[in-house]
């Protein structure tokens, strides 16, 4: 089993049967790996709540290989580890402005509001506006920050300035 890759918590925009989440792995380009799941492919759990029309967002990532996300899963739970949900994860590598380097707790509502972003590679994807206030995210391809967006009545993005 490999020892790298991305493994990510998916979190539904409404249960599909008793599933609320799917926990991944990725060796490669986690935007692809998702764009795979928004088509269907891949996952079974992730091909029938596409086709039940089931949208879903990237709640948690991780650093590791398969043998973190079989951890994960064997754990059961995955609402325990998803901070859509409520919880409360500690945040650790993220750069906040005026604030030490110990690891910071970040409370996330029970109503979640999903924001637009994109990067300087102009990916677009929906990150929970509560953490994309208290935490700054880097584009793993690019390296550059994300930056809110939003559409206007023609569906054009535009950068917001924060």
């Amino acid at each position: 089993m490999s020892a790298s890759g991305t493994v990510y918590l998916l979190h539904f925009d409404r249960p599909y049967k008793h599933a609320r989440h799917y926990i991944g792995w990725t060796p490669g380009d986690l935007n692809r790996r998702l764009h795979q799941h928004r088509n269907g492919s891949g996952a079974r759990l992730m091909e029938v709540v596409t086709a039940a029309g089931i949208g879903f967002v990237v709640a948690r990532i991780w650093d590791g290989g398969r043998n973190l996300e079989r951890s994960l899963k064997r754990r059961g739970g995955a609402s325990r580890s998803c901070p859509l949900c409520g919880v409360t994860p500690r945040v650790t590598g993220w750069d906040h402005p005026g604030q030490d380097t110990s690891p910071a707790d970040i409370t996330m509502p029970h109503e979640i509001t999903l924001v637009s972003a994109t990067c300087g590679c102009n990916r677009v994807t929906s990150i929970a506006a509560s953490l994309l206030a208290t935490a700054s995210f880097t584009c793993s391809q690019c390296h550059q920050s994300l930056v809110p967006i939003h559409l206007d009545s023609e569906e054009t993005h535009h950068v917001l300035t924060v």
